[in-house]
């Protein structure tokens, strides 16, 4: 029996609460894998004591202190980006491709001197790819032991019905308008229960979302004496994701019940403004070897997110559906800091090898909000995520004119040292042909292969498997550099 509904007006604090920010979204913001340049992405963007190239000034900014000439460049890519999804035994593959445009970038150089210390200045404007939300995830598998109703079920326990618009008008309060949860009587009085079988039922989510995070530099650099190259870099940040989820339930074959199916589709917007800064060091040691350092302040974003939910189910072969209001809510992120540590090895005429080391803390990510408190949600980051360690090496050799790359990085798990979930793998190898002594064309294709695990919902007592998801990145990269 549904009982009649007072209607009510949605507070701003069930609006957060159903969709705030979770420990994974600070994960997802604060993860950077490098998509500018042709030679960087060859390379392995092992670039901090490398320099001489704009993805590189993201990395170190001391790397355009390397410049002795001034340099355009624009780059093109083409992303495939493959998951294969594992559900209760059940393995499911999807897959997107995005064409964009990862680099544009400029650099200016003044010679002060041939002679006394201070040889070079330079200074720069660029736009950098740091990360690419473009992606397709699609997982199904006959779920044992729970449903998504059953987490509903738990969490409106204590709610009477003429709250649950108030406290949950997303999620639940549409399930409750499709009759997905009802209110039913016995003798110990009236509780909340739904026709959607306890487990033994078929469960699918579909993720697909475009995005990407890049990030505008505005950078200033000199040469010492040709040994000694500083570098600061002021930088802009911008997240654009957006896309829709569908989780959908249906009964199976061997099951007896009036239940049907039923799915929740979400539509998520989330775009945000960030800024930070960079500064950094390249020391020529002598001819052979170049370290190089660099740190990167926490990135401070201002975000704005919308989203609008969608219910439908079928009991009894009769369809409903219920369409959420469109609702937006503004809060603040930052991203942790991070320090890079590098090393170059320069061997004779021939060619190069580099090393880099990232370090950041993943659990010092954190949200906050005028009118809502994240407290729950910064202590999840902090004891879910930890420190990790990013390490790439890169090389480069000398053939005639031409140049011919080769690199491999490794992406520590965020959830800290020693763990593997979440970390990636990525190899690469990229060539870089003369078209006139002022003008190159670099080429680089990089794959990359990391494992995640995904938990659909919480089923509390009940239990439910964890989808693990493998990741095939596939990256085509050209880049079109000229000097003048």
């Amino acid at each position: 029996m549904k009982k009649s509904i007072i209607t009510i007006a949605v507070a701003l604090v069930g609006a957060a609460t159903a969709f705030a920010q979770t420990a994974d979204d600070a994960c997802l913001f604060s993860q950077a894998f490098y998509q500018g340049t042709a030679k960087a992405l060859g390379m392995g963007n092992a670039m901090g004591a490398v320099g001489g190239d704009m993805t590189a000034v993201n990395i170190n900014p001391a790397g355009m202190g390397i410049y002795r000439s001034n340099e355009f460049t624009a780059s093109l890519n083409l992303l495939d980006n493959h998951h294969v999804s594992c559900y209760y035994g059940s393995d499911v593959s999807a897959n997107k491709w995005r064409l964009s445009i990862p680099n544009v970038g400029y650099v200016g150089t003044k010679q002060k001197s041939n002679f006394r210390t201070l040889r070079f200045t330079q200074w720069g404007i660029g736009l950098t790819r740091i990360n690419d939300y473009n992606m397709h995830t699609f997982a199904r598998g006959v779920n044992p032991t729970s449903s998504r109703i059953d987490n509903y079920l738990a969490r409106i326990d204590g709610y009477a019905d003429d709250e649950l618009q108030a406290y949950f008008p997303y999620d639940i309060y549409p399930a409750w308008q499709t009759y997905l949860i009802d209110l039913y009587e016995d003798e110990q009085g009236l509780y909340y229960s739904s026709p959607v079988p306890q487990g033994n039922i078929w469960q699918s989510q579909d993720d697909d979302f475009k995005g990407r995070s890049e990030e505008w530099t505005f950078a200033g650099s000199a040469n010492f004496a040709e040994r000694l190259f500083l570098g600061l870099s002021v930088n802009l940040t911008h997240i654009k994701r957006e896309g829709t989820r569908v989780f959908e339930e249906s009964r199976t074959e061997a099951t007896e019940t009036d239940f049907n199916r039923w799915s929740f589709s979400e539509d998520i917007t989330s775009s945000g403004m960030g800024v930070n800064a960079k500064v950094g060091f390249i020391w020529h040691a002598n001819r052979w070897l170049r370290l190089g350092g660099a740190f990167h302040t926490p990135t401070a974003y201002a975000f704005d997110e919308s989203w609008q939910t969608e219910t439908e189910s079928v009991i009894s072969y009769i369809q409903r559906k219920y369409i959420s209001e469109k609702s937006s809510y503004e809060y603040t992120f930052v991203k942790p800091l991070k320090w890079v540590g590098s090393a170059a090895f320069v061997v004779g005429q021939r060619g190069m090898i580099s090393l880099d080391a990232e370090y950041t803390n993943f659990g010092k990510a954190r949200f906050s909000a005028d009118d809502y408190n994240y407290d729950d949600v910064n202590a999840d980051i902090k004891a879910v995520y930890g420190k990790t360690f990013n390490l790439r090496i890169g090389s480069e050799w000398r053939i005639a004119d031409s140049y011919l790359r080769v690199g491999a990085g490794y992406y520590g798990s965020p959830f800290g040292f020693g763990k593997d979930g979440g970390s990636v793998k990525k190899a690469s190898v990229g060539l870089s042909l003369p078209a006139s002594s002022s003008t190159t064309f670099d080429f680089a294709y990089e794959l990359s292969h990391g494992l995640s695990y995904l938990t659909l919902y919480d089923a509390g007592a009940l239990d439910i498997e964890s989808v693990s998801q493998r990741q095939f990145r596939h990256i085509l990269l050209a880049t079109l550099k000229v000097r003048f």
